[in-house]
C-alpha cells in the first residue's frame, strides 16, 4: 500500500523478510518527504509488526499502527512529527486494529477513527490518546441508513475535507455502495448510486481515501471471472460522484493498491499486472510488466509511476520512463522500468519464533 500526497510526500508500506509462516515476515514503513527524491526506511521500533502496519497523517505528521499478531492483543500507536526520524507512544486501540488497508485514518482536529478486529469503528482524540466508540456493524445494520446495505463488516474509514467521519463497509444487499458519513451524530448513506448494470452485484469497498477536496473510492463488483473494480471520486464538499468504466479483473487476486495527488489510483493484481488511473474522466492505463517482486506502486509526484520491489532484505524502486535517447525509435512511449534506489533492510530473522 502507498499514499502520496499533494505536495509530493509519500509513504509506502511493504512485507519484507522471509515466510510468514515461520514469522520472519517483517511490515516496514518508507517515506519520501517533499521536495527529496529517495526514500528512507522510517518503521517504529520495539514493537512487532509481523501481522502487518497501518499509517495514517499527511506530510511530516504521521501516526503508524501495529496490527495484532502472536501475543499481540491489542494494536500499540506512535506518531511522529518529523518524517519518522524520531517516534513517540501513543494509543493503544483495542481490540487492536482490523486487516484493511484504511483501518487507521487521521483528520482535522488531531483526530483518528480505528477500525478494529472486533468489527467496531472507534474516535480517537489528541492523535490517540483517549478514545470513543464511533459506530459498530450491529448498530448501523439497526439504523436507518444501513437499511439498504446491511453492512456484514467495516473495510476502510476516512474524514472529508471537512473532517466528517466516514465509513464504508461491504453490504449483503447487492447493488449498494455502503459508505456511510456523519452528521450531527446520525449516520447517513453517501456513496454512489451505481448503474442499473450492477443492480444484482455484490459490492464492496475497497480503499476509502480523502483527496483534495473529494473522496476516492476503490470499489469491487461482482465475483469470479465476473468480478471488477471500479474507482469512484465525491465532488466537493461530498458532491456528486463520477464513476470509472470497470475494469474486468476475474479471479485475479489484488495484491496492492496505491493512491496519489491528483486523485490517481494504482492497483497489482497477480501475475505481475498492473493498471493506474489519472483521476475522474480517465481509462484504466495498463503498465508494463512490473518488476520481479514488486510490493507495491507509488504514484506521483506528477505523473510519475515507480514499483517497490521487496525480497528478503532488500527494496528497489523501478520507475517507469520514455525510452532512452538514441534509441531509434521515434516518438516511442514508456518502454520500462529503470531501477533508481535500492534500501538494504536488516531483517532479524528468527526474532519472533
Amino acid at each position: 500500500m502507498s499514499v502520496t500526497d499533494s505536495a509530493g510526500a509519500g509513504r509506502a508500506i511493504v512485507e519484507m523478510g522471509g515466510s510468514a509462516a515461520q514469522e520472519n515476515n517483517f511490515w516496514e514503513l518508507l517515506v519520501r518527504p517533499a521536495g527529496t527524491v529517495p526514500w528512507r526506511l522510517a518503521t517504529p521500533a520495539g514493537v512487532a509488526d509481523n501481522g502487518g502496519l497501518e499509517v495514517a497523517g499527511t506530510g511530516a505528521s504521521l501516526v503508524t499502527g501495529f496490527r495484532p499478531s502472536q501475543d499481540l492483543t491489542f494494536s500499540a500507536l506512535a506518531t511522529t512529527s518529523d518524517d519518522g526520524a524520531s517516534w513517540s507512544p501513543a494509543g493503544p486501540v483495542s481490540p487492536g486494529l482490523a486487516d484493511a488497508p484504511d483501518a487507521l485514518t487521521a483528520g482535522p482536529g488531531d483526530r483518528l477513527i480505528a477500525l478494529t478486529s472486533g468489527g467496531s469503528a472507534q474516535l480517537g482524540t489528541g492523535g490517540g490518546k483517549t478514545w470513543a466508540p464511533l459506530a459498530s456493524v450491529t448498530a448501523l445494520t439497526a439504523a436507518p441508513a444501513g437499511q439498504a446495505c446491511r453492512p456484514t463488516g467495516f473495510t476502510a474509514a476516512a474524514f472529508s475535507a471537512s473532517g466528517v467521519p466516514m465509513l464504508a463497509a461491504d453490504c449483503s444487499r447487492p447493488g449498494t455502495v455502503g459508505i456511510f458519513a456523519d452528521r450531527s451524530g446520525a449516520w447517513h448513506p453517501a456513496g454512489p448510486v451505481l448503474p442499473a448494470s450492477l443492480a444484482g452485484e455484490g459490492i464492496g469497498v475497497l480503499r476509502l481515501t480523502a483527496s483534495g477536496d473529494g473522496i476516492v473510492a476503490l470499489l469491487r463488483a461482482g465475483s469470479g471471472a465476473a468480478a471488477s473494480l471500479i474507482a469512484a471520486w465525491s465532488g466537493a464538499s461530498g458532491g456528486p460522484w463520477t464513476l470509472s468504466a470497470p475494469l474486468p479483473i476475474g479471479t485475479s487476486q489484488l495484491r496492492a493498491t496505491s493512491s496519489g495527488a491528483g486523485k490517481t489510483i494504482g492497483v497489482i493484481l497477480n501475475g505481475g499486472r498492473g493498471e493506474t488511473l489519472a483521476g475522474p474522466g480517465s481509462a484504466w492505463r495498463a503498465l508494463p510488466a512490473l518488476p520481479a517482486w514488486t510490493a507495491t506502486l507509488t504514484l506521483g509526484p506528477g505523473s510519475r509511476v515507480d514499483a517497490l520491489a521487496a525480497h528478503g532484505g532488500t527494496l528497489s524502486d523501478w520507475r517507469l520512463g520514455p525510452r532512452p535517447s538514441g534509441s531509434g525509435t521515434a516518438g516511442a512511449g514508456p518502454a520500462g522500468w529503470r531501477l533508481t534506489q535500492t534500501v538494504h533492510v536488516t531483517i532479524p530473522y528468527g526474532s519472533s519464533s
